[in-house]
């Protein structure tokens, strides 16, 4: 394949009365989606746009992501998807750097647009989608704008073949801001698809998977889970927006097979008071990454949910590099396998990773450095920040900013981000192995750790603690419980408890907030 529309076409053509998209009482099958889809690329050429301009998204999930996704690329444009949850400010420096022609945004959206219409030259046309959620389907009246389904009226579904190559910019994902500002990483058409193949045998995928999509669609997660199991023709189940019960729902309802979760929605559906209301039984697998799995939660999980379980480790610049598949995930095994449990697997079949010094210099067997990664599916660089590309890719090497070692059998365990890793009184200490150790108390909830300014020893590790509802839990328990189970110099010299940990929508927990909260 030269590009990734080619599949939707592909399966319209073998299948074109099958399911491609649920999402409620919505069913799309494949013949409707990519005759939507040529809708879709004709409706943006006939707007003037040339090739390689940019489409953003700005939408909460709903079947139409999948049309905009594929009829953007089939035109020879590349999609800017971009969180709905975003401010103006926030916009206008994404925006403003990829410079979109066309914004598809919903309804209730239209203030934004107008705000961003006015700072943004590039942005010329607003098109508004009714979801789930807007009571109106009618286009409000912000200048120049369209509805969405009266864009496509018009449109000539005749098929069409996109002038993209393999290597050409799909789209361009907007990194989490976890440690810093959001980048433009330009994922291309080969990365997604290499990325599926290694997917494919993680996975142990079928044809007959149905695919439930909890997490966010202008989310790299949400996108490499769908791309992965449309390239098999396999159904996707859309949840426009994650909760539990939503979650258990669609799972029940459409006896969906695999899905995508991040840790913070594995902790929420283990934690949801209805859970063993549901029946699981069609699942097949959980996908889980996007941040540290705590042990307890994973041990959890195994004992809980009636299915396998793969781990996938890497970046959106990298898609996932290694994987822990489900024959890994042994409950109550050998010691080996029981640390084992508490890494990110081994290698892709498609992907290198080494560790490196500070130098770039090779590490030994558990020695710990910076993870990098060779593979197909590395992005080529950052969308018009050369400087920041020159940082991170090097060679055919991407350099994650992630702390980890290999052991004698290539497992791989990340132990931190670079930013994350706390160094107090010139020692590192890294977060990660000290949050798995607050996590098997039975009073918490959600925990963070993180370091703070200290004039004494530049950093301080402060644990920051969700409690459970109903539980009562003190400082002195967790500065205990880390002193009991680690080196005395890792345990907590100062414990916060909150209501709730500031978490992106992709539910990744978001540590600069809480340094940033704290150290004023």
């Amino acid at each position: 394949m030269r590009t990734l529309d080619e599949y939707p076409r592909r399966h319209a053509q073998r299948r074109p009365d099958k399911p491609a998209v649920i999402m409620g009482e919505r069913v799309l099958t494949w013949g409707e989606l990519d005759r939507n889809i040529n809708r879709v690329a004709h409706a943006l050429l006939d707007l003037g746009l040339q090739r390689g301009e940019r489409v953003a998204v700005m939408l909460p999930n709903c079947p139409e992501y999948f049309e905009l996704y594929f009829g953007i690329s089939r035109a020879g444009l590349v999609a800017v998807p971009t969180s709905y949850r975003l401010t103006v400010p926030e916009l206008v420096e994404i925006l403003g750097l990829a410079e979109p022609t066309v914004l598809v945004a919903s309804p209730g959206a239209a203030e934004t647009v107008a705000a961003l219409q006015e700072q943004l030259p590039s942005l010329t046309q607003a098109v508004f989608l009714a979801t789930g959620h807007d009571e109106a389907n009618a286009a409000p009246h912000v200048p120049g704008a369209v509805d969405y389904a009266a864009l496509l009226g018009p449109a000539s579904d005749e098929p069409m073949e996109s002038p993209c190559e393999e290597g050409d910019t799909f789209a361009i994902f907007f990194t989490s801001g976890t440690t810093g500002l959001p980048k433009g990483a330009m994922v291309s058409h080969l990365n997604l698809e290499a990325n599926g193949f290694n997917q494919f045998i993680a996975d142990q995928s079928r044809p007959h998977d149905v695919n439930l999509v909890g997490t966010p669609l202008y989310h790299m997660g949400a996108v490499f889970m769908a791309i992965t199991y449309i390239m098999m023709g396999c159904t996707q189940v859309v949840v426009e927006r994650f909760a539990p019960k939503a979650w258990l729902e669609n799972l029940q309802q459409h006896s969906t097979t695999v899905a995508l979760l991040v840790p913070t929605m594995l902790n929420q559906i283990l934690n949801f008071p209805e859970f063993g209301d549901y029946d699981l039984s069609s699942l097949r697998l959980v996908f889980y990454g996007g941040g540290p799995m705590p042990p307890a939660v994973l041990h959890r999980a195994l004992a809980t949910l009636p299915c396998g379980f793969t781990q996938g480790y890497g970046l959106t610049e990298t898609l996932e590099a290694s994987f822990l598949v489900a024959s890994d995930h042994v409950l109550g095994g050998t010691e080996e396998q029981t640390v084992r449990l508490a890494s990110a697997g081994r290698e892709a079949v498609g992907a290198d990773i080494k560790i490196v010094d500070d130098d770039g210099a090779e590490l030994g067997t558990g020695e710990i450095g910076e993870i990098i990664i060779s593979s197909r599916s590395n992005i080529s660089g950052y969308f018009r920040n050369p400087e920041e590309t020159a940082h991170a890719v090097r060679g055919r090497w991407f350099y994650t900013g992630d702390l980890g070692y290999l052991d004698k059998d290539r497992y791989l365990f990340v132990v931190d981000r670079k930013k994350d890793m706390v160094v107090s009184g010139g020692v590192n200490i890294y977060t990660k192995e000290i949050e798995a150790v607050i996590y098997t108390h039975p009073a918490v909830l959600e925990a963070a750790v993180i370091g703070l300014p200290d004039d004494e020893w530049g950093e301080i590790v402060t644990a920051c603690v969700v409690v459970r509802d109903g539980a009562s839990l003190g400082d002195t328990e967790i500065v205990e419980l880390c002193r009991s189970n680690l080196a005395g110099y890792k345990k907590p010299r100062r414990v916060v408890f909150v209501d709730e940990l500031p978490k992106n929508p992709s539910g990744k927990i978001l540590k600069r907030e809480l340094r940033t909260k704290l150290s004023d």
